[in-house]
């Protein structure tokens, strides 16, 4: 696709289905002018992008160093050569339309290049779509387009915060300084969350994070709660303390398994939170 916009996109890899990987990267690949391959799995996957050298940088961590440090790392090349443009994506998300997306994108973008894009997340949205553009207050980090003068603005991603958080902190951090996240709402990423269920006798849905996750999820909002409550919304403020130190609980007790595992996890996430020192600028 040709452009007068260079968009580098980077994708985050932990143990992928390299069949299943492949035929996704197949869905947006060709639409950008770069894409880096950021895999954080214990085993190197970069036989698969063999055919895929001449538009794709592959590196390979050997460790799960979660999201930030690839969105930073993808920020500097950014800048160091010269994109507009940064798309994140995630190894489990599917486009249905993604060259409608950077046709969208490349218009709004010329019109005005202080916004955030993202588009309509199937499995994740849940308003009901009345315009071809709407405003949204939070994104996943998945299928989001940053103009990368406005993530350099805000000083790229905070590298303390893992994966379940680090999408809200870009989210507040964004609109604290004033630039609107924009969803084109006709373009559609397939997108789930963990492994959605209803389990129980009140069918309860519950993701059903194991214990390293739920603190990792519990430590990683309490510290973005915390570095971002003066921006954040009553309502925002209160589902925060609702999913956290009500609905989490209720989960662990009616519907999980592992119970004493996963509230011990819970209460070791939310006192490390509380106890995280926050760097202030």
């Amino acid at each position: 696709m040709k452009s007068q916009y260079k968009m580098l996109g980077i994708v985050t890899l932990f143990n992928p289905n390299e069949k299943e990987l492949t035929e996704k990267l197949e869905y947006y690949l060709h639409d950008i002018d770069h894409l880096i391959v950021w895999d954080n799995s214990p085993i190197s996957h970069e036989d698969s992008f063999s055919l895929y050298k001449d538009i794709v940088t592959y590196h390979w961590t050997g460790e799960n160093t979660c999201i930030a440090a690839a969105i930073n790392f993808a920020l500097e090349k950014a800048i160091k050569e010269g994109f507009d443009l940064l798309l994140l994506m995630d190894q489990d998300s599917r486009w249905e339309n993604f060259h409608c997306y950077r046709q969208n994108i490349e218009h709004l973008y010329e019109t005005n290049p202080q916004q955030v894009f993202t588009p309509y997340i199937e499995g994740n949205d849940q308003f009901q779509i009345q315009h071809d553009i709407e405003y949204k207050s939070l994104f996943i980090n998945s299928g989001t387009v940053f103009p990368v003068s406005i993530l350099q603005h805000i000083g790229g991603a905070d590298e303390a915060l893992p994966l379940d958080a680090l999408d809200h902190d870009l989210s507040y951090r964004i609109r604290a300084a004033g630039f609107p996240i924009i969803c084109i709402t006709k373009c559609i990423l397939r997108h789930t969350i963990g492994q959605p269920k209803r389990k129980g006798p009140f069918n309860l849905f519950t993701n059903d994070y194991g214990r390293f996750r739920t603190y990792s999820i519990t430590r990683g909002h309490i510290i973005c709660y915390r570095k971002n409550r003066h921006i954040m919304t009553a309502y925002e403020v209160r589902k925060f303390y609702k999913e956290i130190f009500m609905w989490k609980m209720i989960r662990i007790i009616l519907v999980e398994e592992d119970k004493w595992g996963r509230f011990c996890a819970l209460c070791k996430g939310i006192r490390d939170g509380i106890n995280y020192k926050i760097a202030h600028s």
